[in-house]
């Protein structure tokens, strides 16, 4: 319990995600603690709760690679204006949200200008695969750590840095969600028991990497099983404007099978879908959440295998965060050279059908509720422990 009513907490949240954890939390942390004023880089979701700050989250929202580069002047300005405005103000504790190359340069800038508040970030950067030289940098500049993953914990277990798992958020939002029973009808989308769906991700360097094989896959499917129908995910409008630029090289009987999902209703998708093909990512694991089949691709730009390959030496047994919690491969990954339409249709194909493959997949995927599961929702979980942080 908070015991001193002048206590600050300033949250950054610089993208959706961000907004939509900060929310829960905040809900969580004023149901208990009324008086504590909250305030930081807020989107939407987190301004219901009456949060505001110095910039907004749509300040921070970037696309693409070639939009970060003309942006960087604002994002710079945008850096300095947070950190200054923390300087100033002194918050008590300090929330980062995800966000990761952002937010670990403002702790460590915030530490180099003698911010002596408690700094914590929720949600650790991805130390297992990309980053596990980052490490170091969050032991020197954090306070405490707020995991999401139950094995993050041991890649800090040599250091001296409070490291928390407090539940996947995931779990607490879909025991929450009601779903729309009339979604289909909503979108004129055909009820079938061979409703594939595709996720190509959200941005638009994502989208034209992905969906070409995807569709590609597509025509191949529909030819072993011509009732079967594609349900486009739609995070963005680009995902549509990139299908109408490509969609006069594809066989004519698919374009009456392709029909486009709002985001409103992904997890609609997710649940009534037979079979998925996703792009690696979150996305991945609200789909086992759904036990829903799938085939997960994962194609790396030049600059990103170059990368991975002579800097970080990347050689990970699993990429999908899926097969990594299950410590097996639950989901086919098809990465880079084995990426091609030809296997992800094979791969397809086992889900598909009712073979053993398909169903060992969806016990697994029953699995990871076990493997996640805490005993209090993540946001009520996170709170507590921010609350003893600010006592």
């Amino acid at each position: 319990m908070i015991k001193n009513t002048s206590k600050r907490l300033f949250i950054f949240a610089g993208e959706k995600s961000g907004d939509l954890h900060g929310s829960h939390l905040i809900e969580a942390l004023k149901h208990k603690h009324p008086s504590l004023f909250i305030e930081g880089v807020a989107g939407p979701k987190m301004r219901l709760h009456a949060i505001s700050g110095p910039l907004t989250m749509e300040d921070f929202e970037v696309m693409g690679f070639s939009d970060v580069i003309r942006a960087l002047p604002k994002l710079y300005s945008h850096f300095y204006k947070i950190r200054d405005h923390i300087l100033a103000t002194s918050p008590d504790v300090t929330l980062l949200i995800d966000y990761p190359g952002f937010n670990m340069r403002l702790a460590k800038a915030l530490r180099q200008k003698g911010y002596r508040g408690k700094i914590v970030q929720y949600i650790s950067p991805t130390v297992w695969a990309w980053g596990k030289h980052r490490i170091d940098e969050l032991v020197k500049t954090l306070d405490l750590l707020l995991t999401i993953y139950p094995f993050e914990a041991s890649y800090f277990t040599h250091t001296k840095l409070n490291v928390a798992y407090v539940g996947n958020p995931l779990t607490e939002y879909l025991s929450n969600y009601r779903y729309d029973e009339a979604w289909q009808e909503k979108i004129a989308l055909p009820k079938t028991e061979q409703l594939i769906a595709l996720f190509p991700g959200s941005r638009e360097s994502e989208i034209k990497r992905n969906l070409p094989v995807m569709l590609e896959a597509a025509a191949m499917i529909k030819e072993k099983h011509p009732e079967a129908l594609f349900a486009i995910s739609c995070a963005h409008q680009h995902t549509q404007q990139f299908f109408n630029e490509i969609s006069g090289k594809l066989p004519s009987q698919l374009h009456s099978a392709i029909f486009f999902v709002p985001r409103e209703f992904t997890y609609e998708l997710m649940r009534d879908s037979r079979t998925a093909i996703a792009k690696s990512g979150t996305v991945t694991l609200e789909l086992a959440l759904h036990r829903r089949p799938t085939v997960v691709i994962y194609m790396l730009t030049w600059l990103n295998r170059l990368y991975a390959q002579f800097v970080l030496k990347l050689n990970l047994p699993h990429y999908c965060i899926v097969n990594i919690l299950a410590k097996h491969d639950v989901f086919p990954e098809l990465i880079e050279s084995g990426l091609t339409a030809h296997n992800l249709f094979n791969h397809f194909q086992t889900l598909n059908d009712n073979t053993p493959a398909r169903q060992a997949c969806q016990k697994t995927c029953a699995e990871l509720h076990h493997i996640l599961q805490t005993n209090v929702p993540t946001s009520t979980h996170a709170a507590n422990i921010l609350a003893e942080l600010l006592a």
